[in-house]
């Protein structure tokens, strides 16, 4: 089963910018026009998208070997300091290597620090097995240290301990270093581990990628049930979404005359109630006031009469007469005309007209608006619910269309990581097996030199006795020396094959971890080389030439977006993608889809296709007809000409607030009392009038308390309705006249212009629907560039190779050679401190000063005598080594 990624990825992408233009067409689907929205649609909540946990394959840990690595990474960094020449490379892909050699000077110079450690390596390998075979051969003739004879003197005690402790040194050196080989050749093989759970875990968090960015796309795609509910509920609500809003358009012009007649009809009924408390209060009134102007007019007389019986003479007596016509009555409320008629009028008004239901139907004409809004948008919202459950049906076929596609990603995904696990089973794991044990046999030979230094240092210093001679030495002496010189013997014989590798090992790893690991790392090897624009200099196919001048075509200018987007104007790089996916953005920043072209159907066709979803185009259609609506019908008319003509606004309110205002009485009769009682006090003492004008002012009391007071409640109420009468009838007629006029202007504006006040509104109304799609489109747009397709995965398997690589792999490989070459840098004083140290180990078959001869060859070796055994030939050797001295 296969797959053709290219198409997969342009399906994909395709349903990627559909949404997108979706997004981009809620915005623009009037250019030109600039569009106010008055209203602040609610905001949606479209949640979050789902997520899901890849397996982590990028933690990796060196096991204590840090410092190690670091050490390592050191001594390459000084056998390499200069940087990586990213234009030879550039040369190199451009078909133009033989350019490099054209300056070899640079070239040397490069490569300068390598070429000097494979010198050294070299040289090695060549000059240690000769040095080997003539120390063997010198050894062998009694020279190099082979002459088993010692002078014994005082330095000896201090040389050897010199020797013991920088042999010491040395072997813990070379230990150290075979150690670190050791645990580098067991962090092969479990790089070798880490390889098939990097391989397992990167296939999985593929296949949970394209799994997870589907059902991502699905709810996304859900989503649009969430904006499109949001508009159905305004469009089943329509009255009052959009109708209130032109009942209030309507309001100034219309609203308010419908409320100044409501107003005037609703003053019909208070008027009758005024009338009525009128009529009551004013009858009243005339009678109590006719009963108060007898009861003055006889306290008068009585008065007078009263004040005859004093002396002419008294002052007290004079004032007294002069005041005495103060008890009058205030206002004539017998002048006043009754409002009979005006009340006839009225009641007959209320009687023949339904005045309440006349001022609920001039309410209603107004405020029944946005009902009549709902009742001819039927059809239209018919249509917008219609136009979005098709578009819903377009982006769930297109997201329905991937499934298939993200199903073959998943079982080829299941086949590759079968394949790759296969032949790391079948061929790397076991194969590493002896790879394992090869880098364990060379560091056995390591141990080699390591255990006979430690063990001839033991023997040496547990069986070595100062008191002994040379030629008297223990034999766990004499074997730390054998074994020291079995340390020196392996070394020769092995040194040369450890540098060997170490050389071979180093021209390898060396340059992979300065052109290769590095880079990857840093990641400037993008930079520098496919990320730059014009990188090849060359088209990608060389049949890419011109159809018309036959010439070759131009090179790409941003290689990935050519190879990516066919569009190699898309500044698309590789360094960007890693470090946007590293921080888990989405797709389209990642790959930058709005810009990205399928194969002649660009962002703009899509635009188009996409524009069909016009709520405004729909709303355009909505018409209200207003002809048969009466804000003033004939019998509203009828009843305010009647109101109009009742003649209450005839009444002379300010003749009767003129009376009203007289009072009752001209003077206040509880003071005028007590003005006649403070007189009668002042009367000469005897006086016969003192009790008369006492007796008068409690009568004058008694009329304030049984004829005036009785009649306040009614003077206070009149006064009120006449007043509320006169606020609410005062120009009845003209007002009334302008009243109607002003209905009836209403009432032809709301024919003639409702109209297109429907049709402001109703583009504000679509301005609002389209809001919820536009944050449907704004929360697509941040889903995109933040966490839709989120490309983690993408970075992590990066990470995940470039771990692999270079840290579980080339870093242990590169830590094997460079701990073997550790221990060879310290082989050569090994042997040197080795042989001399030997010396002082090992039982000498002379000893200078006690077996001295007086020739050379002039002796008889003890053990020969003790055993009756015959000495050597005379002079066998003289004649080719030496020739005895003269006596």
């Amino acid at each position: 089963m296969s797959v053709d990624t290219r198409n997969l990825f342009r399906t994909f992408c395709f349903i990627i910018t559909l949404l997108l233009g979706l997004a981009a067409a809620q915005t623009t689907n009037n250019p030109g026009t600039k569009q106010q929205t008055t209203r602040d649609p609610s905001q949606l909540d479209f949640g979050s998208l789902p997520q899901v946990e890849y397996v982590t394959t990028t933690d990796y840990s060196a096991g204590g070997l840090d410092g190690y690595y670091k050490l390592m990474s050191g001594f390459l960094s000084l056998v390499s300091p200069r940087d990586v020449k990213y234009e030879w490379i550039e040369l190199a892909m451009q078909g133009r290597a033989q350019e490099i050699y054209k300056e070899p000077t640079k070239v040397v110079l490069y490569s300068l620090g390598w070429a000097i450690c494979a010198a050294i390596g070299i040289l090695f390998i060549v000059i240690m097995p000769i040095v080997g075979l003539c120390f063997c051969c010198c050894r062998c003739c009694g020279n190099c240290g082979g002459k088993m004879q010692q002078t014994v003197r005082d330095s000896m005690v201090c040389k050897r301990r010199v020797f013991e402790v920088f042999l010491f040194v040395v072997t813990i050196l070379i230990a150290v270093g075979m150690v670190f080989a050791f645990l580098c050749n067991d962090a092969l093989s479990t790089s070798v581990t880490q390889a098939n759970t990097t391989i397992s875990g990167t296939f999985q968090n593929v296949r949970k990628y394209f799994n997870n960015t589907k059902t991502q796309l699905d709810y996304i795609v859900d989503q649009y049930d969430t904006m499109s509910g949001a508009v159905n509920y305004d469009l089943d609500n329509i009255d009052q979404t959009l109708g209130v809003a032109v009942r209030e358009r309507l309001r100034p012009e219309v609203g308010t005359a419908v409320n100044q007649l409501v107003d005037m009809i609703n003053t019909v009924e208070p008027t009758k109630m005024a009338l009525l408390e009128v009529q009551r209060a004013l009858g009243q009134l005339q009678t109590g006031a006719q009963d108060l102007n007898s009861a003055l007019a006889d306290q008068r007389t009585t008065l007078n009469n009263t004040l005859n019986f004093c002396d002419p003479t008294d002052s007290v007596c004079v004032n007294l007469r002069n005041e005495v016509n103060q008890l009058s009555p205030g206002g004539d409320f017998s002048a006043l005309t009754d409002v009979n008629t005006e009340l006839d009028a009225v009641n007959t008004l209320l009687s023949s007209y339904d005045i309440p239901a006349i001022a609920d139907m001039a309410n209603s004409a107004f405020e029944g608006i946005p009902n009549r809004v709902q009742n001819y948008s039927t059809d239209v919202v018919a249509d917008v619910k219609k136009l979005l459950a098709d578009n819903k049906d377009v982006f769930a076929n297109l997201s329905a269309s991937l499934d298939g596609q993200v199903k073959v990603i998943a079982n080829n995904t299941e086949v590759y990581q079968d394949v790759a696990t296969q032949y790391l089973m079948k061929f790397v794991v076991p194969n590493n097996m002896y790879r394992w044990y090869a880098g364990l046999g060379l560091c056995c030979l390591v141990l080699l030199v390591v255990v006979f230094n430690l063990l001839g240092l033991i023997f040496g210093l547990c069986s070595y006795n100062s008191d002994h001679t040379p030629t008297t030495r223990t034999c766990g002496s004499t074997t730390g020396g054998n074994l020291l010189m079995s340390s020196v013997g392996f070394a020769f014989l092995f040194c040369w094959l450890l540098m060997l590798l170490v050389t071979i090992f180093f021209l390898v790893g060396s340059p992979m971890e300065r052109f290769v690991c590095r880079p990857l790392e840093t990641q400037e090897i993008f930079a520098e080389t496919i990320d730059k624009p014009y990188f090849l200099k060359t088209p990608l196919s060389s049949n890419n030439n011109d159809t018309q001048s036959g010439t070759p075509a131009p090179s790409p200018k941003y290689l990935l977006g050519q190879l990516l987007l066919q569009d190699d104007q898309i500044p698309l790089k590789a360094g960007d993608i890693l470090r946007n996916c590293s921080d888990n953005k989405g797709l389209l920043a990642v790959l930058q889809l709005d810009r990205y072209s399928f194969g002649g159907t660009d962002t703009s066709d899509l635009l188009d296709q996409i524009n069909n979803i016009n709520i405004d185009d729909q709303l355009d259609t909505l018409d209200v007809d207003f002809s048969t609506v009466k804000v003033l019908d004939q019998d509203t008319r009828d009843s305010m000409t009647d109101f109009r003509d009742s003649g209450v606004s005839n009444i002379d309110f300010d003749a009767y607030l003129a009376e009203v205002n007289k009072g009752l009485t001209q003077v206040d009769l509880p003071t005028y009392a007590q003005g006649l009682r403070t007189a009668a006090d002042n009367f000469q003492e005897g006086s016969n009038v003192i009790n008369g004008v006492r007796n008068n002012a409690d009568r004058i009391d008694q009329l304030q308390t049984t004829k005036v007071v009785p009649l306040l409640d009614d003077v206070d109420k009149l006064k009120t309705n006449i007043q509320q009468l006169k606020r609410t009838v005062s120009d009845l007629q003209t007002s009334i006249d302008a009243l109607l006029a002003s209905a009836q202007n209403a009432e032809t504006y709301l024919q003639t212009q409702g109209g297109d006040a429907v049709k402001d509104e109703a583009k504000t109304y679509a301005n609002q629907l389209l809001g919820y799609a536009q944050q449907y489109a704004d929360w697509i747009m941040v889903r995109f560039n933040e966490d839709f397709g989120g490309c983690k995965p993408v970075s992590d398997a990066y990470q995940s190779v470039v771990l692999l690589l270079c840290s579980y792999f080339l870093d242990a490989f590169n830590g094997f050679w460079f701990g073997l070459g550790w221990c060879l840098l310290f082989y050569v004083p090994s042997m040197i401190f080795g042989v001399k140290l030997a010396k002082h180990y090992r039982r000498m078959d002379y000893e200078t000063g006690y077996d001295d001869y007086d020739y050379r060859y002039e002796n008889v070796p003890m053990s020969n005598m003790d055993r009756k055994q015959p000495s050597a030939p005379p002079a066998w050797h003289r004649a080719v080594l030496h020739k005895a001295p003269s006596e």
